[in-house]
Formats: structure tokens, C-alpha cells, sequence
């Protein structure tokens, strides 16, 4: 299976003509704003990341890990330590929610930093997710706070 997802994943990195940035969401999907599947940690995230990594040959710009926004426990971030993530790759994990706002943002932060110290902050699913204006509007509120947090 994992030969599978390398070719693809070398496919799709080089249809990405090299002028353009390449990163990788990777997304449990969802209905309604709710996850098909909730994950247990980040374990399989951090397989794909490094399967992504080794595969794909040319540049990747970032990769973007959810967050669930019940999850500022330890065992659900200790993965992150075997993300084997080249130089000039961003991680961007994405734990922005509006529902427990910057008080929650900030406590997955520092959970997050015990086992990576260089990520950038996203909402979990992408701004889009948010589906209502309010709902953006109180998301990019909590992005700023977290940028000055840190």
C-alpha cells in the first residue's frame, strides 16, 4: 500500500510546475464541520508526512496537520516527534478553533511545542470550513491572538 501512495504522491508532485509552491493538507474529511473519523494522535499523520517527504522530489512548502478541538493532551501531539520534516518545509498544525477561542488555541500550542518547536498555527480544516461570516471573523480574531501569543 505504501508503494501505492509514494507513486502517487511522486505523480502529484511533479505535476506542480516547480515556479508554483507545493504543500499538502492532510484531512480526515468531513460532513457538516464534523470528522468522518476522529484520529487518535497524530501517528498516521506523521506517517503520510513522511511518506509524502520521501516521495515527492521536488520542494514542498508546507504540510498542515488538524487539530481536533478537544484534543491538548499529550499523547495526540507525541507522534510529532518522528516527523522527519526537510529543511524549508513549514508545518502548519491546525489547531485554531472559534469554539474555545484563544484560551484553548494557546493550550494546544504549548502541548503541541513539548515535541516540536517550529510550527505556524492554522484553523483546523481551513477558514472555509467555517461556512458564516461571524465564524471567520472570530477565527482570524483567534489566529491573531495566537500570532502574538507566541
Amino acid at each position: 500500500m505504501d508503494r501505492q501512495f509514494a507513486t502517487a504522491f511522486s505523480r502529484l508532485g511533479e505535476a506542480v510546475p516547480t515556479d508554483v509552491e507545493l504543500g499538502f493538507h492532510l484531512c480526515y474529511g468531513d460532513f457538516d464541520g464534523k470528522h468522518f473519523i476522529e484520529p487518535q494522535d497524530m501517528t498516521k499523520m506523521v506517517a503520510l508526512a513522511n511518506l509524502i517527504f520521501e516521495s515527492v522530489k521536488r520542494p514542498i512548502a508546507y504540510i498542515h496537520m488538524p487539530v481536533p478541538v478537544d484534543r491538548d493532551d499529550e499523547i495526540y501531539f507525541a507522534p510529532l516527534r518522528d516527523l522527519r520534516r526537510p529543511s524549508g518545509t513549514e508545518l502548519y498544525l491546525g489547531l485554531v478553533h472559534a469554539k474555545d477561542g484563544i484560551e484553548g488555541t494557546t493550550r494546544r500550542m504549548a502541548t503541541a511545542s513539548k515535541f516540536v518547536s517550529d510550527f505556524g498555527v492554522a484553523s483546523e480544516c481551513g477558514i472555509s470550513r467555517a461556512r458564516k461570516p461571524d465564524m471567520v471573523h472570530e477565527l482570524l480574531r483567534v489566529h491573531a491572538a495566537a500570532a502574538r501569543a507566541e
